[in-house]
């Protein structure tokens, strides 16, 4: 069966993440059941890094990512399925990925609020 187009963005995230941020392929739970952490959801995440160094707690990961295929959707539809996601999860950083297009956030404690990012940093 051909992968889809979004599929093929995912591969290509999952890619990234281990070859270029050093993320453990261990870590990276892909397309992660919401309901393991909000049984009231059906929801799923691309993917999500766990980070489980810093806390064993599944609602804290080191990354949420939201993959779509070019074309599908807008950075807006994008946007706010994602706010949906963060009711539920409080990631460390967020990558947003539109075909080729990529997004980055960081969450600052203080605000708690994502500011856009220039790049992951290297997983630790």
């Amino acid at each position: 069966m051909p992968a889809t187009p979004e599929e093929r963005v995912r591969q290509a995230t999952i890619r990234f993440l281990i070859d270029e941020v050093k993320v453990p392929q261990n870590l990276i739970a892909v397309e992660f059941a919401l309901s393991t952490v909000e049984p009231k959801t059906d929801d799923r995440v691309d993917l999500l890094v766990q980070d489980f160094k810093v806390s064993g707690n599944l609602k804290r990961p080191w990354l949420l990512v939201e993959c779509k295929a070019p074309g599908e959707y807008t950075w807006q539809a994008l946007q706010v399925q994602l706010n949906k996601y963060l009711q539920i999860l409080t990631p460390k950083y967020v990558m947003l990925s539109l075909g080729d297009a990529v997004r980055y956030f960081a969450l600052d404690a203080a605000t708690k609020r994502f500011l856009k990012i220039d790049s992951l940093p290297e997983f630790e």
